[in-house]
């Protein structure tokens, strides 16, 4: 029996905000991508504010206690989407704080208060406190699993949520009701029209620069997003990554594609 205390680290790059009172879940149920209502304690869940056109503004991670919802933000995003809540809330029973006394934590094992990643199970633990002395970033585990980032991986207004997975980790309420973006990227998955994905690429070398593109033969499929080591992320196009005959390289390099079976094109949907 393993009764070691886990290492728990601050994640730097990471801001808490709370939002909080009697109509916290109401107000953001109709403003994000997630289903609020339905999250526990002990539950965390991603989601994100779109732009009308259904982009990413900013994406998160939520955990909640009651009339209390806390999302971890990446920092530098962290002013502008207090503002955009604030901007949104109208007259809602909500109060929205930058928690500054507050830090994201991580581990690779469970530890009081925490939750699973739901992008990576057991693999990563999340959770909100005082910051610890030992600040680590999330760089080389995200990427090592093709979990992509926003400031990394993709900015404000680049991606649409599905090409960065976010629906299939329980980030998109698909049958919560209306949130801004929604008409979007539901017409997306009702009409079977996701075509791109953020997906793990591993090399035998040291894995190519952001920017970098994945070829396969004399075509373009995709391009690296964020790299570490011997592992990267490409945003990759499905169609052409299915219908490739040559073996995809980037930078001169085999690369090796994992396109897990919840990341392959669906079939059109009848009704969302």
């Amino acid at each position: 029996m393993n009764t070691s205390t886990p290492a728990i680290h601050t994640a730097p790059a990471r801001t808490i905000l709370s939002v909080s009172g009697p109509e916290a879940r109401a107000f953001l149920q109709r403003v994000i991508t997630a289903d609020v209502e339905t999250l526990q304690p002990g539950q965390c869940r991603p989601g994100a504010l779109l732009t009308p056109q259904g982009k990413l503004a900013v994406d998160f991670l939520l955990f909640a206690d009651g009339d209390t919802v806390w999302l971890d933000v990446p920092a530098g995003a962290a002013d502008a989407l207090a503002k955009r809540l604030s901007m949104f809330r109208l007259r809602a029973k909500a109060e929205i704080v930058i928690n500054t006394g507050l830090a994201a934590l991580w581990s690779e094992h469970p530890f009081a208060g925490s939750a699973p990643d739901p992008r990576l199970g057991d693999d990563l633990h999340r959770g909100i406190g005082p910051a610890t002395g030992d600040a680590a970033t999330l760089d080389a585990l995200e990427i090592l699993h093709g979990i992509p980032a926003f400031g990394r991986d993709y900015g404000e207004a680049e991606v649409f949520p599905t090409d960065v997975n976010l629906d299939v980790h329980g980030g998109v309420g698909w049958k919560k009701g209306c949130f801004i973006g929604q008409e979007v990227v539901s017409r997306m998955k009702r009409r079977g029209t996701i075509r791109k994905r953020a997906l793990a690429v591993s090399f035998s070398g040291e894995a190519p620069a952001r920017g970098t593109p994945v070829m396969a033969g004399t075509g373009t499929i995709g391009e690296i997003t964020s790299s570490h080591g011997h592992h990267a992320i490409a945003l990759v196009r499905l169609d052409r990554l299915e219908a490739a005959s040559e073996t995809p390289q980037a930078d001169g390099q085999p690369a090796r594609i994992d396109l897990p079976d919840n990341l392959r094109p669906e079939a059109p949907a009848e009704k969302i």
